[in-house]
């Protein structure tokens, strides 16, 4: 058995021609690219999943926007709101949950693309990617790199999203011609041959060295000690790194420390920033939740907040919550003049993907047993499987904006986020529930690229009428 380390990447085997040019991802065509998938997955009935529900009537294809693109989307918002009530299920009431489901999902997707059989069809039932259209599941991976150039592409300069991703192979391996052409044309994703069999630990910190540096060394140690060992075969990793600017920033006189109330019943101090403007917002008094939209210069992410209304519990609304029912919320935002306290917070945590995924039904692919993925090494071998996956990330918010970094990879190995914020404010109103980065392009909630949970306060008081 050899073991395959997703790091937040992903892992893929096709078959397709050996070489072939493409000048500009962004630009190219299917045809440009003519990968055929080593094995393709058909849903005989295609059932609701969790989390899926009912498409809104009102919903049509925005304008400008790939119907292929679109449909990824989607199914990826899905994935995220189940996966996020699995991660709330393993935390304790007074812990945060921060992670990047988008990053999660292309690592998997493109482990899809090496998979076959019931690895094959778990990998597409768990991510929700037999929830969208036959020609897009076939092409899954062009029409990534297509969501990629839209949300990696730089708008202006007062705000930064970058992705880096690479693969790290055993070098005495022989790997998938094609998977490799694919993995560099499509993602970037160069293979960098390591020593793991005679000096593991030496490639765990040259792995971890290239981490530091694309994240401006904001996330360190992905990769733990005695994270690679001699049967490593493939280590994938994906960073992430944004910086924005807040359109109206908070101006830093108003920063004051307040007194919050932890969940034992200890208090603490706080900075908590202020200010009064203009933002989007909602109150949803069916859902009993409160929305709120802080843009960034530019308007290509925002961070969208979700506090339940007083007396909610936060489990309520973690249970009912939908993609759709998120999207809803988003929808029925408008603009209006707010006083709004949130807290400055710092934080970095790490935690494995891989129990919360068996949970939810991807089991094979973990398993040295079960696992087929005959698409990554030469000649099709099969005897691989993903032993780890973890998430890393750091995430800052002050009066100027947030910096965030992520980061995973497949032993095969994920990277995670986890912010801790246990505080509550003294006679503020609202939890906050869901924090979630979301790309905008065409008027339009592209993706959630980060989802969190921190159990912490903000507060939202309309702004009253000057009479």
């Amino acid at each position: 058995m050899h073991l395959l380390v997703l790091c937040l990447l992903s892992v893929w085997g096709l078959a397709a021609p050996e070489h072939y040019a493409v000048e500009d991802i962004c630009t190219a065509k299917p045809r440009d690219i003519p990968v055929n998938p080593i094995c393709i997955y058909r849903n005989p009935e295609k059932k609701p999943q969790e989390g899926e529900g009912q498409e809104p009537a009102k919903d049509k294809l925005p304008e400008s926007t790939n119907p292929r693109v679109w449909e990824l989307s989607k199914a990826n918002s899905r994935f995220a709101v189940v996966f996020y009530k699995y991660l709330a299920d393993s935390k304790d009431s007074g812990e945060n949950i921060f992670m990047s489901p988008l990053s999660i999902s292309t690592a998997f997707a493109m482990t899809k693309l090496g998979a076959c059989g019931s690895t094959l069809q778990q990998l597409m039932e768990v991510f929700r990617f037999d929830t969208i259209s036959e020609k897009t599941s076939d092409q899954i991976h062009f029409f990534f790199a297509k969501l990629n150039c839209r949300l990696y592409k730089k708008a202006n300069k007062s705000s930064e999203l970058v992705s880096a991703n690479r693969l790290f192979g055993e070098k005495s391996l022989v790997f998938n011609e094609t998977y490799q052409n694919i993995s560099e044309i499509v993602y970037g994703a160069k293979l960098w041959p390591l020593n793991f069999k005679e000096k593991p630990e030496l490639s765990r910190q040259i792995i971890n060295e290239w981490v530091a540096n694309k994240t401006e060394k904001r996330i360190t140690e992905v990769i733990p000690e005695s994270g690679i060992d001699d049967l490593t075969v493939l280590v994938l990793v994906n960073t992430i790194y944004f910086k924005g600017h807040w359109k109206s920033q908070f101006p830093a006189p108003n920063t004051k420390l307040d007194v919050f109330h932890k969940a034992n019943g200890e208090t603490c101090q706080v900075p908590t920033m202020y200010q009064e403007s203009k933002f989007h917002y909602a109150f949803i008094a069916q859902d009993k939740v409160q929305v709120l939209e802080l843009p960034y210069k530019g308007d290509d992410i925002t961070m969208l907040l979700v506090l339940p209304s007083a007396g909610t519990p936060l489990e309520e609304v973690e249970r009912d919550l939908t993609s759709e029912k998120l999207q809803g919320w988003i929808d029925s935002m408008k603009e209006m003049s707010l006083f709004v306290y949130l807290p400055r917070f710092r934080v970095e945590d790490s935690f494995s993907l891989k129990e919360k995924l068996r949970k939810m039904g991807l089991e094979d692919l973990f398993s040295p047993e079960n696992a087929r993925l005959p698409g990554i090494i030469a000649e099709g071998r099969t005897d691989l499987y993903v032993s780890e996956a973890f998430h890393k990330a750091f995430l800052e918010v002050n009066e100027e904006g947030s910096e965030a970094s992520a980061a995973g990879r497949d032993c095969i190995q994920l990277g995670c986020l986890c912010s801790s914020l246990p505080c509550q404010v003294r006679g503020l109103t609202g939890h906050l529930t869901v924090l979630s980065f979301v790309a905008r392009k065409a008027e339009f909630h592209l993706v959630t690229s980060i989802f969190v949970a921190p159990r912490s306060s903000i507060a939202v008081l309309p702004v009253p009428n000057p009479l």
